[in-house]
């Protein structure tokens, strides 16, 4: 199936994909930084639900439950992203939600910081790959149940850009005791998916 891709595709598996045959332990390490051109995407968010999911609270990564399907490039994260979190305390605010998140740094040592999911339908340049979040675009569903987060991450081969479009869908389940966050990432490679679970502490 991949022997037809062009060879900047085949790079990001290449360099940037975890095997089939590694755990979810992956998961924190820090990735490899890249240079990229910028491109600008766009959302819209629909009505507000009132009767919305509540994702406000401290969690913890639950590494058993979680699961990484197939050729994950998780090194598209940076080292200190959301979805490589080992604790995530979440404020809703008007209009987004605070993350303020606990990482390992390539030395082990772990590294606090903050992310907002903003709810402004404002277009978001994309990161570099390998490079940590500070904002993202996200939107509920119709029915409050379900919250998307939309990023674009891109990087530059032999002068050629290459994007790769992540999507989260973030729900509660086991009766609001944990949050499950499936992480889709769209390029030319191909689709690649990976779950994530989160406790309330």
């Amino acid at each position: 199936m991949m022997k037809h891709l062009p060879v900047y595709a085949l790079l990001l598996f290449v360099s940037c994909t975890i095997g089939k045959g590694q755990n979810n332990s992956d998961l924190p390490k820090a990735a490899t930084r890249a240079e990229t051109n910028v491109v600008v995407t766009s959302y819209r968010l629909p009505n507000a639900t009132a009767n919305r999911a509540d994702f406000s609270g401290v969690w913890k990564f639950n590494e058993l439950k979680s699961d990484q399907i197939g050729n994950f490039p998780i090194c598209i994260f940076g080292g200190q992203d959301h979805v490589r979190s080992t604790t995530m305390k979440i404020a809703e605010e008007a209009g987004f939600l605070t993350l303020d998140v606990t990482s390992p740094s390539v030395d082990g040592e772990l590294v606090p910081r903050q992310e907002k999911l903003l709810f402004d339908e404002k277009e978001r340049e994309a990161l570099v790959v390998g490079i940590p979040r500070e904002r993202s675009t996200a939107r509920w569903s119709d029915d409050g149940q379900t919250m998307r987060v939309f990023s674009a991450r891109t990087f530059d081969t032999y002068g050629k850009e290459v994007a790769v479009n992540v999507t989260e869908v973030w729900k509660l389940i086991n009766e609001g005791q944990s949050i499950s966050v499936q992480v889709n990432a769209n390029s030319v490679s191909g689709e690649n998916t990976m779950q994530l679970v989160y406790d309330k502490q």
